[in-house]
Order: C-alpha cells, then sequence, then structure tokens
C-alpha cells in the first residue's frame, strides 16, 4: 500500500481520569475496552495515567479518525536481553470497545472483535528522549484509515511497503513495515470477540524486499536474532545499516529459503494496467472493455504487499451468482504493463510462485487484477490449455503452462533490478503461448511521455 496523508491528530497528555470519558463509559458495557485496559496494566502498573494521542473528533460522531486513542508507555526494556528502552505504543479501537455498534458490528464470544486485533509499535527511546516522536500515533492513524476504508485485516507475517521514511525525516532509511505478533500483549477473549495484539517493525527497503521475495515470518525472525532489533522488535529509527550489510551471509541464507520455500507473498497491489482482447463471436461488437468483474477473493485478504501463510488458496466469493459466471469471457490478447517497481517483482513471481505450483495477483490501484494461475486443480480456477485466459469485468486469469513459466524465467531476468536509466524503457516482452505482452514503463509511469509533449 502506499502511503497517504491524514489530518492531524489530537494533542497527545496524560490519559487522567476527566468526567466526560468516565462518562461515556458508564453510559454502556464496555468490555472490550477493560480487556485490553487489564492487559496494559499488568505490564506498566507503575503507569497508571500514560500518555494518549486522541483524535479530535471521535469517528462515531463524525471524525475522520477511525482510532479511538493510542496509548504510549514508556518501556525501560533490559539490555541484557537486546531490549532497548522504548515507546510503547498501543491502539484502541481496532476491535470492538463498546459492543453497542457504534464503530464495529458485536459479535459473539470466540469471533473476531471488530477487525479481530489492535496494533502495537516499539520505538527506540534515547535516555534524553522525555516525549514521545509525534510521527508514529499519526503514522498508525493512516494505517487504520486503510483498514477500516478496505476492511483488509493485518496478519502476523504481512508486508508494508511504504516507501518513504515513517518518521518523514529524508535521512531515515526506515521505510517500510513488517507485521510481527507483540512479545508481551497476550491474546484476548472478550465478551465481543477475540483481539490479538499484532506489532508494526520498522524495516528498510532490502529487508521487505528480502520479505517479499521469501516470507514475512523468516525475515522476522533474522529480525528477532539481530543486535539491531532483537526480541522486542524496537524500531530504531537512527539504523544505518540493512541485517544483509551488516551480515552479507544472511542474503545467501534468505536465497536458500527462497530455492526451498518458494514465497509466501500470494498478492500484491502495485501499479499496473491491462489490456485485453477478448475473442469474439460473429456479429459481435468489438469492444475491449469487459463487462462485469469476477467475484473472487483471497483466504486472509490482507492489504496490499502483504502475506501471511493462509493466502494459498482462490476461492469464489460465497456472493457469486450464476448470472455472473455466464458472463466470463474468453480472451484472445493481452497487454499488461507495468512500472519499474511493480516489474521487479515478476522474477520472483516466476521462480518463487509459478514454478512451485502457486498462484500470484497483480491488483491496481483502481481494483484490477491479474491472476497468473500455473494449475488448475482448485474450482475457481477459470482457464486451461485450451482457453487460458478469462475476463470478467476487471478481473482477468492467465493460465501459466510450464513452457510460458520456463520462457518468462529466462526473458524476465533482467527485471529484478530497477533500472533508472529512462532511455531505456519501455522494455517489451513478447510471449506467444498464450499471446501476452509485458510492457514495463519507468517507476510512477504506465505509459512513455510523446516526445512532442512539454517537459514538466
Amino acid at each position: 500500500m502506499e502511503a497517504e496523508s491524514f489530518g492531524e491528530l489530537g494533542v497527545s497528555g496524560p490519559m487522567g481520569d476527566s468526567s466526560e470519558e468516565s462518562d461515556d463509559l458508564d453510559e454502556c458495557d464496555s468490555y472490550g475496552y477493560e480487556a485490553i485496559d487489564r492487559s496494559c496494566k499488568i505490564i506498566y502498573a507503575d503507569q497508571p495515567n500514560p500518555l494518549q494521542s486522541t483524535p479530535r473528533v471521535q469517528i462515531w460522531l463524525g471524525g475522520p479518525d477511525p482510532l479511538d486513542f493510542i496509548r504510549i508507555y514508556s518501556n525501560e526494556g533490559d539490555l541484557s536481553k537486546n531490549i532497548p528502552p522504548h515507546w510503547h505504543f498501543i491502539t484502541f479501537g481496532f476491535s470492538d470497545l463498546y459492543g453497542d455498534g457504534r464503530v464495529h458490528r458485536r459479535e459473539e464470544r470466540g469471533e473476531p472483535s471488530g477487525f479481530g486485533f489492535e496494533l502495537t509499535l516499539r520505538v527506540q527511546r534515547k535516555v534524553e528522549d522525555t516525549v514521545p516522536p509525534d510521527w508514529a500515533p499519526s503514522l498508525i492513524n493512516k494505517l487504520a484509515r486503510y483498514v477500516f476504508h478496505t476492511g483488509n485485516v493485518l496478519h502476523v507475517g504481512d508486508h508494508v511497503p511504504w516507501h518513504k521514511p515513517l518518521n518523514g525525516e529524508s535521512s531515515c532509511r526506515i521505510q517500510h513495515m513488517l507485521v510481527a505478533e507483540d512479545p508481551q500483549l497476550l491474546d484476548l477473549d472478550t465478551p465481543y470477540g477475540t483481539v490479538e495484539f499484532r506489532q508494526l517493525v520498522g524495516v528498510m527497503d532490502e529487508e521487505i524486499k528480502a520479505a517479499q521475495k521469501w516470507k514475512g515470518a523468516g525475515m522476522l525472525q533474522l529480525l528477532k536474532d539481530s543486535p539491531d532489533v532483537g526480541p522486542f522488535f524496537v524500531t530504531d529509527m537512527s539504523r544505518k545499516e540493512s541485517l544483509f550489510e551488516k551480515n552479507p551471509s544472511l542474503q545467501a541464507m534468505v536465497m536458500d529459503g527462497i530455492e526451498k520455500d518458494g514465497s509466501n507473498m500470494g498478492h500484491v497491489t502495485r501499479r499496473i494496467h491491462m489490456e485485453a482482447v477478448r475473442v469474439f463471436r460473429k456479429g459481435e461488437s468489438r469492444d475491449v472493455t469487459p463487462k462485469r468483474r469476477i467475484k473472487m477473493k483471497e483466504t486472509g485478504a490482507t492489504p496490499a504487499d502483504n502475506n501471511n501463510d493462509n493466502k494459498e488458496n482462490i476461492v469464489r466469493d460465497e456472493d457469486s451468482d450464476q448470472e455472473d459466471d455466464q458472463h466470463v469471457e474468453p480472451i484472445q490478447d493481452v497487454q499488461l504493463c507495468f512500472d519499474a517497481e511493480a516489474a521487479e517483482l515478476l522474477p520472483m513471481v516466476v521462480k518463487a510462485r509459478l514454478k512451485k505450483g502457486r498462484f500470484f495477483i497483480f491488483r491496481s490501484a483502481d481494483n484490477h487484477a491479474v491472476h497468473l494461475v500455473p494449475s488448475t486443480h482448485d474450482e475457481s480456477v477459470l482457464v486451461n490449455d485450451v482457453q487460458p485466459m478469462k475476463a470478467v469485468g476487471t478481473d482477468l486469469q492467465i493460465f501459466c503452462t510450464q513452457a510460458l513459466i520456463e520462457e518468462m524465467s529466462e526473458a524476465l531476468d533482467e527485471l529484478q533490478t530497477v533500472d533508472e536509466d529512462i532511455s531505456r524503457y519501455p522494455k517489451i516482452f513478447k510471449f506467444s503461448s498464450p499471446s501476452v505482452q509485458v510492457a514495463v514503463y519507468p517507476r510512477g509511469q504506465l505509459s512513455m511521455p510523446r516526445k512532442d509533449s512539454p517537459s514538466k
């Protein structure tokens, strides 16, 4: 997912026990809130009034920020266990806090409460730091906006590319996030459902790429064992070297893992565009725009550019009806356009997914999707070797035979790194069976500017 701008948060300050907050809680049950509150007090019994970042207007009152608040605790760490002092940010609001339907539909015990999780973040604290960084609550709320807007849930092992310094400082190399299990807060079973605590971990470009090409869990283990991160996954915004720069042998370990396990990343959202020409019947108009969208989804669907181990199956949406099924359209030719950053993933997709018999989905920001399918065994697969490409609306499936996979593996290998030389674009790759053309454009573009266009 891409970073996006949101309104400022309210002023951070001691939580206190204001009469206004107490009255709000007295008006209804608040078992969800109380369960999280008790979990925090077990760890931070010495901090009864922690700092708290609160939106100016709550979401159920028409405000833009979906979280009720974010608490901020000071954790002293344990240097003997490679746990530095840090700020511990804990959200309240991804789960159902009050059970009255003001934000989330109330669920029964045992079902996920709200989105089923709360987020945490640990940011290294220096001795002279007396105030927590204000970028952290802002970042968390941006992610909250994404989750509430899309309904996509963050899972342990997911990766969230941000493509900009998390703290907004140009010199900072921590520009992406992985999702880990919080090492201190235990899962909850409240009257409104279950809650897990999932921790954001700031990482560098090389580290998130390793997670994408291999698996998030593997990269998290390397971070946990690293002296620069440690078992509590504390994010050090001043870190200057990636794990692979400090220990080059880890790169070989990741490559061995990819060769053995493949990649656990099943789908991403990137800058892509597709143009498909369907198979025409006699007398039909040559309208190249399919009319319906394939109602399919990934199990455990999550935000852009992430994955966890349970996303190995594509399943048909339960709301799909027979009328939609009848509008599956055979495709004759297709051109897939990628920007250089999206195309950088193609060699990994071929070698670590398709060669391992696993599907992959490229999805665009406007929800177009290209499903690369190496097997026809799943009932949701619409394509085969006779009709290798089909589309419904904005979804396209392409059957990747072993011959095509081998051809792509060799042809697309040069895309493993982004070429910043604009004069070398577009890069065109043509495959005949099925008829697929891959066009790669410079980073951030899906076409080449006209030569007579004025320079910007």
